[in-house]
């Protein structure tokens, strides 16, 4: 195992439970910036038809989807979910970066991306780049602390021409306590409905890398009580030393195939999944309460071997 990737994840934040809200994730069309376009915020968006194509009804090759959305800030007030970049395969080994600005402001001015690929973390600048896998994709972890709730628009936009851009919004709620169960996102890839594409397949695009949330919601009787995910049948599914049950969402332990965290005053709580060279298939994960009555939750995880999603 990498210690010290490890090791920068796990500090990066202390304690960060979350709730979501069962909806479907968020998908936006692209547009596409004007030729030359410097990548900041202050940068407009080009009118008319992507180039290369053929009318100004044509989309361009480009959407980004965060899972799960909406989803209900607990805790420290934190927010998480998964981003996935998709686009043409024409683009694979560009890079793309990803930000929100408005996310930014909303959780006390700092949010942080992570990437398998590149192991790098960041909370200060607003953003990651990463490289574009053979089949157009990208995926990272993004998470904040401290955040009001609201609407928060996140951009993904290439970093070289033809500098196309997606959009989509991310809603963060108050709390509420919902249907206990333990839930696994993202569920879906653009137009791939039955599970997480992973991405990857060079040194800068990672090795077919997954990115999953594990939701666990129960009784809020339960507040402050440990409670352990594990599913030895996805750690042997990723076969890599660095595959992992923890990052920053395991205030108190984490592991190859389980990892332990505490309920929030509604019960809640939330551990990231992050699987490196991992096989295609589904995965049954456990969650228990180690409390009262040991409520136990199961749910399937579908990993797809990596394909074009758009």
């Amino acid at each position: 195992m990498n210690v010290h990737r490890r090791s920068l994840r796990i500090v990066s934040m202390a304690v960060v439970v979350c709730l979501p809200l069962l909806g479907m994730s968020g998908a936006a069309s692209a547009k596409a910036r004007a030729s030359g376009c410097h990548k900041t915020h202050t940068c407009k968006n080009g009118g008319g038809s992507p180039t290369g194509s053929g009318t100004g009804a044509d989309p361009a090759p480009i959407t980004v989807q965060i899972d799960p959305n909406p989803l209900v800030e607990t805790g420290q007030s934190v927010i998480g979910a998964v981003v996935q970049v998709e686009t043409s395969p024409s683009f694979a080994g560009d890079f793309v970066n990803i930000e929100s600005s408005q996310l930014q402001a909303a959780c006390d001015g700092a949010i942080f991306f992570y990437s398998l690929a590149t192991g790098s973390l960041n909370g200060v600048a607003d953003d990651i780049q990463v490289a574009l896998d053979d089949d157009g994709n990208a995926t990272v972890e993004m998470t904040g602390t401290n955040c009001a709730p609201g609407s928060s628009v996140i951009d993904a936009s290439l970093t070289v021409a033809p500098y196309y851009t997606a959009l989509t919004t991310l809603v963060a709620s108050p709390p509420v306590v919902t249907t206990p169960g333990v839930y696994g996102y993202p569920t879906t890839s653009g137009t791939v409905t039955t599970g997480e594409v992973e991405t990857g397949d060079s040194a800068s695009s990672g090795d077919s890398d997954v990115i999953a949330m594990f939701y666990i919601e129960t009784s809020a009787v339960y507040a402050e009580q440990p409670v352990e995910i594990s599913s030895p049948q996805l750690a042997s599914r990723c076969g890599d030393d660095d595959s992992y049950f923890g990052g920053e969402f395991v205030p108190t332990g984490g592991g190859v195939s389980s990892a332990t965290s505490t309920l929030d005053d509604d019960g809640n709580a939330v551990i990231v999944f992050d699987g490196v060279s991992c096989a295609a298939g589904t995965s049954e994960v456990t969650a228990d309460v180690e409390a009262g009555t040991h409520p136990t939750y199961t749910t399937t995880f579908n990993i797809v071997a990596p394909e074009p999603t758009i």
